[in-house]
């Protein structure tokens, strides 16, 4: 067996344990479903189940929150499933449409607010051991993830999602001392099976040509600090024009094999 036909297969065992766990936790939840929608800023919640629709007030949260968790379960399985499929092809790349779906799921506020209780990592040890984090700026960590984090761009809510989906351990913005200069990698990631510490940069602003200047400074001292891209150090980009997305940071992970 080859070395990527062993990876395969640790691959589609990694996905059957998790429809496993899926199922498990859906055979825990209400019957129905639920719809969300925005108005005028606020959010209203529906409960549908056999055809009839009720609306749920905030006194009904919970329930909101089952539902939603469900809705994200089911879209979840389905992304594997479909992942699973093709890995059983021998193809790299999964079908794009399992993943816009989960994607558009996550970007719906409506949604996404109801979702912090359920989607966080099972790693606490080394998580909630206490560390320095960025000082600096406190202020502009204003976008919530699912797993509870607060964080800086939806960009980083992203990596946050995949990091947490994955079941690997991490950090955000911790302190890393490289000689006598102090830097907060916007994640610090512990291999869950090596234990290996990783870093992951990602750069938002790229078409900033000063922002840009700086990245690439970063970049050089990292390298020359041992951090090296593909090994301990995962890197990504966007634009204005190129925003990221929450599958190119699932593929930032599979490229690390993580």
């Amino acid at each position: 067996m080859s070395s990527i036909e062993k990876y395969y297969n640790l691959k589609i065992r990694a996905i059957d344990k998790e429809i496993k766990e899926i199922d498990r936790k859906l055979n825990n939840l209400p019957a129905g479903e639920l719809m969300a929608y925005t108005n005028n800023g606020s959010h209203r919640w529906y409960y549908v189940n056999k055809g009839a629709r009720k609306y749920l007030s905030r006194g009904n949260r919970s329930l909101a929150e089952k539902l939603a968790y469900k809705k994200y379960l089911l879209l979840r399985k389905n992304e594997l499933l479909e992942e699973k499929s093709n890995i059983n092809q021998h193809l790299l790349l999964f079908d794009k449409c399992a993943h816009a779906e989960i994607e558009k799921f996550l970007n719906n506020s409506s949604y996404f607010e109801l979702l912090s209780k359920h989607i966080c990592t099972e790693h606490t040890g080394w998580i909630n051991e206490k560390f320095n984090t960025n000082p600096f700026y406190p202020e502009q960590r204003t976008v919530p993830c699912p797993s509870g984090n607060i964080v800086r761009s939806k960009s980083e809510v992203f990596i946050d999602m995949a990091l947490t989906q994955h079941g690997i351990p991490f950090r955000y913005e911790c302190e890393l001392l490289l000689g006598k200069q102090v830097y907060y990698p916007d994640f610090t990631i512990k291999h869950p099976v090596t234990g290996e510490i990783i870093y992951w940069e990602h750069f938002g602003k790229m078409d900033d040509p000063e922002y840009a200047k700086a990245a690439f400074n970063k970049l050089r001292i990292y390298h020359e600090s041992g951090l090296i891209l593909g090994k301990n150090l995962i890197v990504t980009f966007e634009t204005k024009s190129n925003p990221f997305t929450f599958k190119e940071a699932e593929a930032a992970l599979a490229m690390m094999k993580l």
